[in-house]
């Protein structure tokens, strides 16, 4: 059993777990433990089955531990799940090797920073720290997911420099309070994961939308935004949101614009517009993890425009995948590119893709005609590879061109949008040299911390959408 920080220090699961004829890791004879000033800490990086970084406080003679699977967060108010494992012998502060195949953590440990620390608390539920490392420079504090229980799974929570202003933590880590351009936002339930199977927290949603808002944004600007929330993660009851008159801050725009076929009953909703930074923390806070927008937007006074986008939403169905998803959608951008239009693939972050295609109509029906007949098409000239009519029974292992997603009533998942699958799947923009190369499923399957890692290195594959609008061609 893991020792946990009120405990005391004991390295009897250690050793039990270790041979030292079999691992280079440091495994110390019994005997009194090491003294010392209770303000070391290491963290290192570990290639085992699934890369982890194990961050140690030296505590009474050994290193209390945990396994941080994505790293200490980066950003105040982030949370992370953070597993809490044995205590480790003082000596470990200075391995780095490979633990052998077949050994209880088997893999490459490299020392990834080293430092000293400070205690601000330390408790049976919650250690707060202050680290002072080469690469690690920052305030956390590891908590207890549930209070009062053995249990393994623990959190780590960025908190703000102490003495900071632009946010304040409960001392219980309950809500916080923080600054958001020109709105002060009050943020709860951060270490709740939504995501059960990765431990995707509600914090590390909203740290991904306040990183991916300079993409992000654009795409929702002007656009009447549909939240998706899930209160209670992507396994529990999730439920479509357009009204927020009720409870949305007074500083939240909203736009009154009918709604029919509404299942509430409702004529009219007044829909979020998410155009700045605050409202899509708001919005995250809320659990919205998806966010759905049409393909249309409204001017300064509320006044419905005609369609901007014109959308093809490729729907695979089984044992059709996004493989087959990524021909049908080379096969459409042939037939836009010839009548002068010009396509920005994406994925749906589900099982699909999307097509956005910036034009300029004067009707709104025009998109959806446009669709139709070009579906009808290609589902004639390829009829083993793609269907054009919505009866589920005809899709079996062929891709359903969705021209119907065009009706000025329907919505596709908002680019850079979070996706309630088993992971933080994204709907993600992509080339289309990534689309003709993609021959399994993950090529075009995209996380959260991909994706922000693409766009620090590639910036926003959608950037040229507005550049490139084109009059419709009439047929």
């Amino acid at each position: 059993m893991a020792t946990y920080p009120d405990r005391v220090a004991d390295l009897t699961e250690y050793r039990r777990r270790r041979d030292p004829a079999r691992t280079p890791e440091p495994v110390p004879e019994d005997g009194p433990l090491p003294s010392g000033g209770n303000d070391v800490f290491v963290i290192q990086e570990h290639h085992a089955r699934r890369l982890h970084y194990d961050v140690r406080l030296e505590r009474d003679g050994v290193l209390v531990s945990w396994a941080v699977p994505k790293g200490l967060p980066e950003h105040g108010g982030a949370v992370r799940l953070a597993v809490h494992t044995e205590d480790h012998p003082m000596e470990y502060a200075g391995f780095a090797g490979d633990i052998p195949g077949g050994e209880y953590g088997a893999g490459h440990v490299d020392i990834f920073d080293r430092g000293r620390y400070e205690t601000l608390k330390w408790s049976r539920d919650e250690v707060e720290v202050v680290l002072h490392g080469r690469r690690t420079e920052g305030r956390f504090v590891f908590f207890r997911r549930t209070r009062g229980s053995n249990d393994r799974d623990w959190m780590v929570r960025r908190r703000s420099d102490p003495g900071a202003d632009d946010d304040h933590v409960d001392d219980d880590g309950g809500p916080i309070s923080v600054q958001v351009e020109d709105r002060r936002l009050r943020l709860s339930n951060l270490d709740k994961v939504l995501y059960p199977e990765t431990g995707f927290t509600k914090g590390e949603v909203i740290d991904y939308y306040q990183r991916i808002a300079p993409v992000l944004l654009p795409r929702l600007a002007g656009r009447p935004v549909t939240f998706r929330r899930y209160p209670n993660g992507v396994d529990a009851h999730s439920f479509f949101e357009k009204d927020v008159s009720r409870h949305a801050p007074d500083w939240v725009r909203t736009v009154h614009l009918p709604t029919p076929g509404s299942t509430k009953d409702s004529e009219y909703a007044d829909f979020p517009m998410v155009d700045d930074l605050p409202t899509l923390i708001w919005a995250a806070n809320l659990a919205a993890l998806e966010l759905h927008v049409p393909q249309w937007t409204v001017g300064p006074r509320g006044g419905v425009r005609a369609p901007d986008l014109l959308v093809f939403d490729l729907d695979p169905g089984a044992p059709a995948t996004i493989v087959e998803c990524a021909r049908v959608a080379q096969l459409i951008n042939e037939a836009l590119t010839a009548d002068g239009l010009t396509g920005f693939p994406k994925t749906s972050g589900s099982k699909g893709m999307q097509i956005y295609v910036p034009v300029r109509v004067s009707a709104e029906g025009r998109t959806r005609a446009y669709a139709r007949t070009l579906a009808d098409r290609l589902a004639q000239e390829h009829p083993e590879l793609v269907v054009a009519v919505m009866a589920r029974a005809r899709r079996g292992g062929k891709v359903f061109v969705d021209w119907d997603q065009n009706n000025p009533n329907k919505t596709t998942i908002a680019p850079y949008s979070l996706r309630a699958r088993d992971q933080p799947a994204v709907s993600t923009p992509v080339t289309w040299r990534e689309v003709s190369r993609c021959r399994e499923p993950a090529d075009l399957s995209f996380t959260a911390e991909q994706v922000l890692d693409r766009v620090s290195r590639r910036g926003d594959l959608l950037a040229g959408l507005d550049d490139a609008v084109a009059p419709l061609p009439r047929g």
